[in-house]
């Protein structure tokens, strides 16, 4: 598999060197824009090892459970011990433990990993890379580019563009762990009392501040360590399965944290010129159209007309295209009504004007001078005629369309 080629190439080609090229593909180029250096801030690496969740759980026996017994009438606190190399190869020749002067070590609970496996219904997908965008996303609110201002007393300059510090983390693996839980005690009773504080605890949480992780404890083994010339020790084993995440620092040679600043883009606005009022009418401009496309992909229109910049966005531009036409109904030979209530202009809140709307009876187009009608938002419209301008009467059978800006 190629590696990325770190050596300058020529970026007009992007022909690859020979010299680092390892396979058939071409070589993966690095891009420096995804380099950003972490030297200057104080954000810790993640990380999750094996050794930070044998810790987790060994405190949590330790401070959360807090095994004890009673031993010559006194409440005596179980020591805790990982089993390291020297310790558990005496456990296993003896089947117990002594300390440095030879005194058996009883009671005594300790700790022995056995296995890591990964986690059967969170595996990973078998490539030899992680997966763009496969990872966690943290944005952090005040960074040495974006500074919070003084609100009451603002000092006067000119604000930088907002940029956010943004922060990815992969995904951790997901891993089954096995462990052995083995306790010694001199006596029966002393196990038994162990046993029924340990047990409280299955399928609970294990672990400190954020690494806790779902425990499960097995079936619970017992045994009598009968030594010639020694003491009696009884011994109880427990299997622990622990459902855990492992996160190093770095997976194949690449930090599992990187550091980024949020895109500054740039916006291009597209002016047009008018003649006349852009709510004027029921026309529509014939350039503000044809940026109509332009609008509904997220782009910024502002039409200039009588001196006046008006800025179009979707809500603007829907306004203004979507007319639709009602039927009136007879009232009279001079009045008629319109079941419907008219739109708000989004530019200024204000409901639509009587301009903005358009007549016809019998399909032949109404002069504005022939009728007098305030559009409403919230009643039904009613129109009055001046038959002496309009030359004839309204009459039941005649067929009416008002075609504007309705709600």
């Amino acid at each position: 598999m190629p590696r990325f080629n770190r050596e300058d190439i020529d970026r007009k080609t992007n022909k690859p060197n020979p010299i680092t090229t390892e396979g058939l593909t071409p070589d993966l180029i690095l891009n420096r824009a995804e380099q950003t250096r972490r030297d200057d801030d104080m954000i810790r690496t993640a990380k999750r090892s094996v050794y930070d969740i044998d810790y987790a759980i060994k405190w949590y026996i330790e401070n959360e459970i807090q095994p004890q017994i009673t031993a010559d009438k006194q409440l005596l606190s179980v020591p805790v011990i990982f089993a390291n190399g020297e310790k558990w190869d005496n456990v296993r020749r003896l089947g117990y433990m002594r300390d440095e002067k030879g005194m058996l070590q009883s009671p005594m609970i300790m700790l022995k990993r056995n296995s890591v496996t990964e986690d059967s219904n969170h595996k990973g997908i078998d490539v030899n890379r992680a997966v763009a965008g496969n990872s966690f996303v943290y944005k952090s609110k005040y960074n040495e580019r974006n500074r919070y201002e003084d609100e009451l007393f603002p000092i006067p300059k000119n604000q930088p563009q907002p940029s956010d510090k943004i922060y990815v983390v992969d995904i951790p693996r997901y891993v089954t762990m096995e462990y052995d839980l083995m306790i010694w005690c001199d006596f029966t009773p002393q196990l038994n009392d162990l046993i029924d504080q340990l047990i409280t605890y299955n399928r609970f949480s294990w672990g400190n501040e954020g690494n806790k992780f779902l425990t499960i404890m097995g079936s619970v083994s017992f045994e009598t360590v009968n030594t010639v010339a020694e003491d009696r020790l009884v011994r109880a084993t427990i299997p622990l399965t622990i459902q855990a995440t492992l996160l190093a620092e770095q997976e194949t040679r690449i930090s599992t944290i990187k550091k980024a600043y949020s895109i500054k883009k740039v916006t291009f606005v597209n002016v047009v010129d008018i003649d006349g009022d852009l709510f004027g009418s029921t026309a529509v401009s014939s350039k503000v159209l044809q940026a109509q496309s332009f609008v509904a992909s997220g782009g910024s229109l502002v039409v200039s007309s009588g001196g006046q910049s008006t800025s179009i966005n979707v809500a603007t531009m829907g306004y203004l295209t979507n007319l639709t036409e009602k039927l009136a109904t007879y009232s009279s030979a001079t009045t008629v009504t319109v079941t419907g209530f008219a739109a708000i202009n989004p530019v200024n809140l204000a409901v639509a004007t009587v301009n903005e709307f358009d007549i016809y009876i019998n399909g032949q187009y109404v002069d504005k001078l022939c009728y007098t009608w305030t559009p409403s938002d919230i009643t039904n419209q009613t129109i009055t005629f001046n038959t002496a301008t309009l030359g004839y009467t309204i009459v039941a059978a005649d067929i009416i369309v008002v075609k504007g800006r309705w709600a």
